[in-house]
């Protein structure tokens, strides 16, 4: 029983290795064909899309730079601040200084308003006091009596 099972497998093994053989032998044919056969590196495809490449990048570059050279001569045309704004801005200062005149002059007449202010105060107190003076008339005279002593008192300083 034992010998049976041996020779099935004994059997089986020749069957693999003459399989195995045959895979080899059409490999080496395949291997002899392959031999043959020359393969040429062809890069002319991939040139030609690089070209294409660089072609199309130095065009989008020359626009940029167009682009960038239109850009910087209307920068250099531009203003920082439009006409009508310097316009407003002037005459602000120019109202301004046309006011810090006027109150200069105003002030530098500060004096002369102050003497008027001071005789026109005067005058009023000088016509308060003689109507005062003639309702009370006796008030009148003690007030010349202490101007009198007031006078007459040496000066104490």
């Amino acid at each position: 029983m034992g010998y049976k099972k041996l020779d099935e497998i004994m059997e089986l093994l020749s069957d693999e290795l003459d399989g195995f053989n045959k895979s080899l032998e059409k490999l080496e044919g395949l291997t002899k064909n392959m031999d043959n056969i020359e393969i040429k590196p062809d890069t002319s495809q991939i040139d030609y899309l690089l070209k294409e490449h660089l072609d199309t990048e130095k065009a989008k570059s020359s626009r940029l730079q167009e682009s960038i050279l239109i850009i910087g001569k209307q920068i250099s045309r531009a203003r920082l601040v439009p006409k009508t704004q310097l316009w407003v801005h002037y005459s602000i200062w120019s109202i301004s200084l046309v006011i810090i005149g006027y109150l200069a002059f105003r002030v530098s007449r500060i004096d002369h308003i102050q003497q008027k202010a001071f005789l026109e105060g005067r005058q009023q107190v000088i016509s308060d006091l003689k109507g005062y003076f003639e309702r009370y008339p006796g008030h009148y005279e003690s007030y010349q009596k202490w101007i009198k002593e007031k006078n007459s008192a040496p000066n104490q300083e």
